[in-house]
């Protein structure tokens, strides 16, 4: 009998299951971009751009390019589990355009929120091809964008508004802490004992400010260890009982979470600049959900008035409006630099819509609940990642748990889509989970010969 099993390489990456032929052999005969080291200094210079419709950058331009030369083969070297998330954000472009004709939105703003869509379809496109579906290959592509966070902090462009100001909260801390978990893939025999580096890492997210990275970056922690330790060459396919009860222990963790943040904020036990930030908020008469996250809580708000078809991308309505800066008001009741406020943030957001800071929300806002249908499947997507690593017993776990995790934080409570982060995140979680079921599938049809025979 010959079992197919997840084994590590030298390198910590896992083995091809053979009934699955990767696509990297007649990609890199069509193209000088393929070599690892050329698409690890492609993604490692993302940052510059131009306008056009808004911001496009060189590299998203470039990969691009490389999808327009492949374009005869790209459908055909994608899985299916992308297929689907593709299709889904087609029907979130048609949602918005439909919400937006309904609400009576100016045209250019449609085609800047529906192009923004059709350049992400294409992005993610793009990824899937430019990783070969190999993880060795994979990796090499998310080192670079990692090293492109801190590329943007010199260049002086970058996705996330006021970056140079607070590179870590808006996107080094968590570069930095993907860039480790890639190096502990490369460390398979002292994976066990490695894993104590993200301790350190943990604490440097408290200290910079950086909350929910910390927790993030223990959650790996305790979860990689606990994999290492009771997970199996080749986790077991995910049923409903099981994403039901993993459901309720992320709730549980969420509810534990924030009852900890509670009790450091009343003991006094956070770093002076966040335990300041994090005292309003919890003793504000919102509480500290509400005040942590006020687009969140006015999104839901609007979401609530208009659940089917949408407010439009350029929507207004004063009362959410009226709402959103009373949660706001309480959130810096402690602080003297409203005028800050009201220029950062009220006007800015107003130029956008009604206020979401969110992939799902703002979508399900703008767009109406068919526009939110693709981002509540990449919640699933990432729950099952994180379901699969839980119980998987590979160095890779700690990067799929990683992202997985931070993926669940940044639609619900980031704005977006940033095209190239998201399209990288979903390239890596949909590689695992076809990788693993290809995997199983490869092992029932090898148990089924040997069962014939």
């Amino acid at each position: 009998m010959t079992s197919i099993v997840a084994t590590p390489g030298s390198d910590g990456a896992p083995a091809t299951p053979s009934p699955v032929t990767p696509p990297a052999g007649g990609l890199r005969a069509r193209s000088n971009l393929l070599s690892n080291l050329a698409a690890f200094g492609l993604f490692a210079l993302y940052g510059p751009a131009f306008e056009l419709f808004g911001q496009l950058r060189y590299v998203e331009v470039a990969v691009l390019l490389f999808l327009f030369v492949n374009a005869h083969r790209a459908w055909n070297y994608v899985d299916r589990l992308t297929k689907i998330l593709l299709m889904l954000f087609v029907l979130t472009a048609i949602g918005q355009t439909m919400s937006d004709i309904f609400n009576g939105v100016y045209a250019d703003s449609t085609v800047k929120r529906v192009g923004t869509y059709v350049i992400f379809i294409a992005i993610l496109l793009a990824c899937k091809l430019l990783s070969l579906a190999e993880w060795n290959r994979l990796r090499w592509i998310l080192a670079g964008y990692c090293l492109s966070w801190l590329f943007i902090y010199f260049v002086g462009t970058s996705a996330a508004e006021f970056y140079q100001d607070n590179p870590w909260r808006l996107g080094l801390g968590w570069a930095f802490t993907l860039a480790i978990c890639l190096g502990l893939s490369l460390l398979p025999r002292l994976y066990l004992v490695s894993l104590a580096i993200l301790l350190p890492v943990a604490a440097l997210h408290i200290v910079l400010g950086s909350r929910s990275i910390a927790l993030f970056t223990l959650f790996v922690f305790v979860a990689s260890a606990y994999a290492s330790i009771f997970g199996k060459p080749v986790p077991a396919k995910v049923t409903v009982k099981r994403f039901l009860i993993v459901l309720g222990i992320l709730s549980f963790g969420i509810a534990a979470g924030y009852s900890s943040l509670i009790w450091a904020t009343e003991k006094r036990l956070l770093p002076a600049e966040v335990q300041e930030r994090t005292e309003a908020q919890v003793y504000s008469q919102y509480g500290l959900a509400a005040t942590a996250r006020p687009e969140t809580a006015a999104s839901l708000s609007a979401i609530a008035e208009r659940p089917w078809i949408g407010w439009g991308s350029t929507a207004y309505d004063p009362i959410i409006w009226r709402y959103y800066i009373d949660l706001l008001t309480a959130n810096w009741r402690e602080r003297t630099d409203f005028r800050t406020i009201y220029q950062d943030t009220f006007y800015q957001e107003w130029e956008g819509g009604l206020p979401s800071h969110s992939h799902y929300f703002g979508a399900w806002v703008d767009g109406g609940i068919l526009a939110s249908l693709s981002w509540l499947a990449v919640l699933v997507i990432s729950i099952l990642a994180i379901m699969q690593g839980l119980t998987w017993r590979h160095p890779i776990v700690p990067v799929v748990l990683f992202v997985a995790s931070t993926t669940i934080w940044d639609v619900l409570f980031s704005p977006g889509p940033h095209r190239m982060d998201m399209a990288l995140r979903l390239t890596l979680l949909t590689f695992i989970l076809t990788f693993l079921a290809n995997i199983r599938s490869a092992a029932a049809s090898s148990l089924s010969e040997t069962t014939d025979n």
